[in-house]
């Protein structure tokens, strides 16, 4: 579980970034569009969050490889699962 508390006093995190923690602690790491499919936000909307959580250091981004032509899927973590 990810321990927001060690966060400042004045670090408030919207309903959808604890959303979104909630779902990659539950989950494991997700693609975007399988936290868009889960929250029914916006597919923007959920990368700006990931990105200022990634900017806390509490959410990470990372590729998957896959032995097939093409970009490979870009998966989210929370940096506590490492």
């Amino acid at each position: 579980m990810v321990d927001l508390s060690q966060f400042e006093d004045g670090m408030i995190f919207s309903p959808l970034q604890k959303e979104l923690i909630d779902v990659l602690e539950e989950n494991g790491p997700m693609t975007r569009s399988q936290l868009v499919n889960r929250t029914g936000e916006p597919r923007t909307t959920i990368y700006d969050n990931l990105m200022r959580l990634s900017k806390y250091n509490l959410v990470k981004k990372f590729p998957r490889p896959r032995n097939t032509r093409g970009r490979p899927p870009v998966f989210f973590k929370l940096i506590d699962e490492e």
